[in-house]
């Protein structure tokens, strides 16, 4: 459950920005591991308290996602690149950002202050530390608020609308590029949090670290239905389950494979998604 409601934390950013721009953003990755970066470099480069560099890592995740917008995305959807060239560009993005972490902090693991805290005792085979609840508190805190944002605020709704169709949303008067601007803020953010606590829970920061869990994030927001965000917390939750259950019969090393197969069955039987709407196409 843990890793689910971590993985939420970055899956609903991403199905948000496919939801209002079409993009499948390969680079989501690197914004989980750009957030564990920058708390590192605050909490041990510049010795501050784990309680603040934490939520200025937070902070710092969403002007990353304001400038990636504001001087990527924004100026090649205005000259009309398709999704596919899109996508090609996150991938070429994915791999440069990479590659710029493992220069500044080489391929070793670093960890945070208070990766290891005292396992709870009296819980018999179950072995879960403060850490661990303390990060699922936050993790159900932020995704609560986050979820009374979509639904009873004016910006929220806006969201969702322009998720839901674009074209009409501008037709009524929305400003879809202030939302898509609002959306790369929100899903930067929740990344860079999803990467702080996915640093705890392996735990360990690495330079590829966002990459490993890509899969699984593209897995959630499809087993939930594209484009929606609470679809993308319920197919978040299903697959962080079943990866983690499954090492019970499977090997540890083979968990991801477990929950894509299990994705494509279901997707056999519901291509929507669970919370997706069937579509015509053509």
């Amino acid at each position: 459950l843990n890793f689910g409601l971590m993985l939420a934390l970055a899956a609903i950013g991403l199905s948000l920005v496919f939801g209002t721009t079409g993009l499948s953003n390969f680079a989501h990755g690197e914004m989980v591991t750009f957030g564990a970066l920058v708390a590192l470099l605050f909490s041990v480069g510049f010795s501050m308290p784990i309680w603040i560099a934490i939520p200025l890592a937070v902070v710092v995740s969403g002007v990353f996602g304001l400038g990636m917008d504001a001087g990527l995305w924004r100026p090649l959807r205005r000259k009309g690149l398709g999704t596919v060239q899109l996508m090609i560009v996150s991938i070429g993005l994915s791999l440069a950002l990479r590659y710029i972490f493992q220069i500044f902090i080489g391929g070793g693991t670093q960890q945070l202050p208070g990766a290891s805290s005292d396992i709870i005792p009296g819980l018999g085979s179950i072995r879960i530390s403060v850490t661990d609840l303390t990060s699922m508190g936050i993790s159900i805190v932020v995704i609560a608020a986050f979820a009374w944002f979509l639904t009873r605020t004016r910006l929220g709704r806006a969201t969702r609308a322009v998720s839901d169709n674009p074209s009409l949303a501008a037709a009524s008067g929305i400003d879809v590029d202030n939302v898509v601007r609002m959306v790369w803020i929100l899903s930067s953010a929740l990344a860079g949090l999803a990467g702080v606590l996915w640093a705890y829970f392996r735990p360990g920061i690495r330079w590829d670290m966002g990459s490993g869990i890509l899969l699984l994030m593209f897995a959630a927001v499809v087993l939930g239905g594209l484009g929606t965000a609470f679809g993308a917390l319920i197919g978040s939750i299903v697959v962080g389950l079943l990866v983690e259950v499954s090492t019970l019969w499977i090997p540890s090393d083979m968990k991801y494979v477990g929950a894509l197969v299990v994705l494509i069955v279901i997707l056999l039987f519901r291509p929507q998604g669970i919370l997706g709407r069937r579509e015509r196409i053509g």
